[in-house]
């Protein structure tokens, strides 16, 4: 059977519902969880307690996904946080089913507690426990220090994977590499367990804490309860038996009580602590220290790095416009002065064009100067006169360099060659426009061509071609610095470039922007910033028009290259920060020291108060605002040290759930509010024969080790402790915090108590403790559900929490009724409504107790259904007849019905003995017919 205890929101993304199971086979395979995960949890005791998420038992074959993970220990703080933090992200928006054994419900909400705090630790532990329902009990939150757990110095390794498993497989969700505690162990693959293991399931699991290098008692119940009680008792020993000498019943109740914090450890778990403690470091995100030496960096980098930006953007500014006006006057020169070779050419052209046609100078005279004019000027290799026809140009005169010729190796068929690949070009001459064009390829020597137009017998009908050498103006395109600087004609092709390269294939440049700027824009000179993806990178272009043949030089400079002194400069001005900012850091480490070792000192002072340890060693080492804060610091210590001390005092008094809610909020519990709740009375049956049989010390250790086992079933199942009277037990369910299922609640306690007093009862034999009548000693129980008054009662000096109203009254009065019909527990109609799914009950009777004057039908609470054997049930059924024939006045059925129902039981029952001493009276004396079944109880 498989019961919901418990719904929590979990991890702020789903919701964590916890199932209790009865451990029967039959109730797990009808659980299928389609809704969200499954966890089967489980746990066992080495030498500290440890859980895993393991397989179903049994080899029970569950298709729906649930998780796995291996046994790890709960004080595994680094662990803890991986597995929480790999349960936020594989259960997002999903429910997470947990199924644990009833005896692991405590270990269960302290394990889930702990993961939910390890997600996210800016939640109140105090809120986190009310949550889980783990008030008054044995917590496992993480020690709290400065709102974050406690970090000690960590080494990294590989953590095995939280699996999800199910009807695909096993899929791995996430490996995370994280840091963890030193000390903590390693949990590898190799713990992983086999899918056909079965649960191993520890009722009553050993102690954590080991006593004189050997084990407690494993046959002793109260030993294996909780070992947050057992570490309080003092090993004895007697008739060869290892036992414990209990304290007074104080002490044990105080250690009950108390609030299961940081801050109230026990003398040994302080002792064990003590050497972790010294070696606990101080660490916080961003340290005092840390945060001035980056203030201080961070105003030196902004600083020095706008110095640096400013400084650079105008030194750049400068180089830029100072390269802009170079570039263009550079331009400008070289135009110039090509202009000037060009049309000096044109010139000389003419000259030389004219002494070929002169019509009546002697021959010789003619050679004469054509041969002087080659002779001073020696680039001239070739001149044509041609005119134009329907094939194409033909040459009417021509003459060349002969003395040239020889020299280059160029035949007079290479010019003609070069007259004829560029006819197109060349006849535009014709058309009145001067021609300039590359004849470089076909020549061993870059040249250049013109072609113009001339005038013979007084009409511009023939064309003069001048091919030229190159080194007639080369000498103006050489490499100056970092521009480059060429040539292009109107067409865009290289005409002279440094590169000769350029110039003998007559590269077409037309693709550069600078290029195809200067053919398109009408400007004689022109400056522009480009991008050119071709050279790749950024540059700075300017041109000049020669003014002729739309002819232009051009001049180029990378701006990577025109700038590098400013990056230069740039990386300097770095270096020199970097040594500046070091210097500072070293300044401001040794400097900031002075100011953080005192912050330091009261960071760890505080820690110290954070775990309990209110005897602080720090003294005001400075006489500035930090001493004074050190001052103020210690007598807030002293302070707290005493408020501790009344807390722990309140706390072994007063149920820590009511210390809790009155430091929340004193005032609403001192009001009193009208509140449903269960009221919860137990008591001893004769108690005072058994005190009078026993010494005080065995007295007391009967008692406490009593008052201990319930009171533990009673704060499991969210009772709050409201007194004891003697060995009398008063609890309250929902108030002061609400409790769900409260009326089921009560109920599970009760049974678990009538449970947990029989195994008593056979330790006690087994061990021949105490006295006779102590072996058999049993308890009764009432329980009444309803409005009642809750709050602080009492005196403004002197007050106590509980409750009042007639609700609490007739739950005192059942449980003494308990002893009259016979039974451990008596209830009323509201309980049984809230549990007759889960427990077996039996109509006992309908009495009019004392000082009540409306009826009252009372139930006898017999246990869980799937604890109960079928003759209880069936007694029960019979007994329940019984009573109906009763209320008839069938009073000789009703005597055999109620005779069946002890048969059926198998032992003794007093219920049905009175009723058959009832029937037997009322057969002698009738009641009436107006007789309304009603039994008025006499006395409490």
């Amino acid at each position: 059977m498989l019961e919901i205890s418990a719904e929590i929101p979990f991890l702020k993304t789903s919701k964590l519902v916890l199932l209790t199971w009865d451990e029967t086979m039959s109730s797990l395979e009808t659980w299928n969880g389609e809704q969200g995960i499954t966890i089967f949890f489980q746990t066992r005791r080495t030498k500290e307690l440890e859980f895993r998420f393991g397989p179903p038992p049994w080899g029970i074959r569950f298709e729906n996904h649930r998780f796995e993970y291996p046994f790890v220990s709960i004080h595994n703080i680094s662990a803890n946080k991986y597995l929480a933090k790999e349960l936020s992200v594989a259960s997002e928006g999903k429910n997470l089913y947990v199924i644990y054994p009833k005896s692991a419900e405590v270990e269960v909400r302290s394990v889930f507690a702990r993961i939910e705090y390890l997600y996210d630790d800016r939640i109140s532990p105090d809120r986190i426990t009310h949550r889980f329902g783990l008030t008054g009990k044995t917590s496992s939150i993480p020690e709290v220090v400065t709102g974050k757990t406690k970090d000690v110095e960590t080494r990294s390794f590989s953590y095995p994977p939280l699996e999800l498993v199910g009807a695909s497989g096993k899929t791995k969700v996430r490996v995370m590499e994280l840091a963890t505690v030193g000390s903590d162990k390693e949990v590898s693959h190799s713990d992983l367990p086999p899918t056909d293991n079965r649960i191993q399931i520890k009722e009553n699991p050993e102690q954590e804490t080991e006593t004189n290098g050997s084990d407690l008692d494993p046959n002793h119940p109260y030993d294996l309860i909780e070992s947050s009680f057992a570490s309080n008792e003092e090993e004895i020993h007697t008739n060869g038996h290892q036992t414990k000498e209990r304290k007074d019943s104080s002490d044990v109740v105080s250690k009950i009580d108390t609030i299961s914090d940081p801050q109230t450890k026990g003398p040994k778990e302080k002792q064990e602590e003590g050497s972790q403690e010294k070696e606990t470091s101080v660490n916080t995100k961003f340290s005092l220290q840390l945060k001035m030496m980056g203030v201080i960096s961070l105003l030196f980098v902004l600083s020095v790095a706008t110095i640096i930006i400013f400084a650079s953007f105008y030194f750049k500014q400068s180089i830029e416009l100072q390269l802009r006006d170079n570039n263009l006057r550079l331009t400008e020169i070289i135009g110039s002065k090509v202009s000037s070779d060009v049309l000096g050419v044109v010139e000389k052209g003419r000259q030389i064009a004219i002494t070929l046609t002169t019509q009546g100078l002697p021959e010789e005279d003619r050679k004469l100067l054509l041969k002087t004019f080659f002779k001073n000027d020696k680039e001239f290799i070739y001149l044509g006169i041609f005119e134009k026809r329907e094939n194409g140009l033909v040459m009417k005169r021509e003459i060349f360099n002969e003395e040239e010729l020889k020299k280059s190796a160029v035949t007079e068929e290479d010019f003609h060659a070069v007259v004829n690949r560029n006819q197109e070009e060349l006849t535009k001459a014709f058309n009145g426009q001067a021609v300039l064009l590359n004849s470089s390829p076909g020549f061993v020597e870059p040249s250049f061509a013109i072609a113009i137009p001339t005038a013979e017998n007084g009409e511009l009908d023939n064309a003069l071609i001048i091919i030229v050498k190159l080194e007639k103006i080369i000498g103006a395109f050489t490499k100056k610095g970092i521009e480059t600087t060429f040539m292009v004609n109107g067409s865009g092709t290289v005409i002279a470039h440094m590169n000769e390269e350029l110039v003998l294939a007559a590269t077409d440049l037309t693709s550069m922007p600078i290029v195809k700027t200067m053919l398109t824009n009408p400007n004689s000179k022109f400056q522009m910033s480009y991008l050119d993806e071709e050279l790749g990178g950024s540059y700075l272009g300017s041109f000049q028009k020669i003014g002729f043949a739309d002819a232009g030089v051009i001049t180029i400079v990378s701006e990577e290259k025109a700038f590098e002194d400013v990056y230069k400069s740039q990386r300097s001005n770095l270096y020199i920060a970097g040594i500046g900012l070091c210097s500072a850091l070293i300044f401001v480490f040794f400097f900031s020291k002075t100011i953080t070792k005192p912050v330091l000192q009261l960071l760890s002072a505080t820690l110290e108060i954070a775990k309990g340890n209110f005897k602080i060693g720090i003294k005001p080492t400075t006489q500035d605002e930090v001493g004074l804060l050190t001052k103020y610091f210690i007598d807030m210590g002293q302070g707290l040290e005493e408020r501790e001390k009344v807390k722990n005092i309140l706390g072994s008094m007063i149920d820590p759930v009511v210390v809790q809610e009155a430091m929340v909020d004193l005032a609403a519990l001192k009001r009193g509010s009208e509140t449903h709740i269960t009221a919860f009375f137990s008591d001893v049956a004769s108690f005072s024969t058994i005190s009078e049989q026993l010494k005080s010390a065995d007295l007391a250790s009967l008692l406490n080790e009593y008052l201990s086992a319930m009171t533990i079933l009673l704060k499991k199942h969210e009772g709050v402790l409201d007194k004891y009277i003697g060995d009398a037990i008063v609890g309250i369910f929902n108030a002061p915090v609400p409790v769900t299922d409260h009326e089921l609640k009560a109920a599970r306690a009760s049974v678990d108590m009538v449970m947990k007093l029989k195994e008593l009862r056979t330790y006690w034999t087994e061990n021949n403790l105490y006295s006779k009548e102590a072996q058999v000693m049993d308890a009764r129980i009432g329980l009444n559900s309803g409005p009642a008054k809750v709050g602080f009662m009492g005196t403004d000096a002197l007050a106590s929490y509980t409750m009042m109203g007639d609700t609490v009254n007739l739950a005192a009065r059942l449980e003494a009724a308990g002893k009259d019909y016979g039974v451990n527990i008596l209830i009323t109609d509201p309980i049984r409504e809230k549990i007759q799914e889960e427990m077996v009950t039996r109509y006992v009777d309908l009495v009019r107790v004392k000082g009540k004057n409306e009826p009252v039908r009372i139930h006898e609470l017999i246990g869980y259904r799937s604890m109960i054997s079928s003759d209880l049930i069936e007694a029960a059924g019979l007994y329940e007849s019984g009573f109906d024939e009763y209320l008839k006045q069938n009073w000789k059925k009703a005597i055999q019905l109620f005779q069946n129902s002890e048969k059926a039981k198998g032992a003794k029952d007093k219920s049905s003995r009175m009723l058959i001493e009832r029937c037997e009276e009322y057969s002698l004396n009738s009641p009436g017919k107006d007789w309304d079944g009603v039994f008025t109880r006499t006395h409490k």
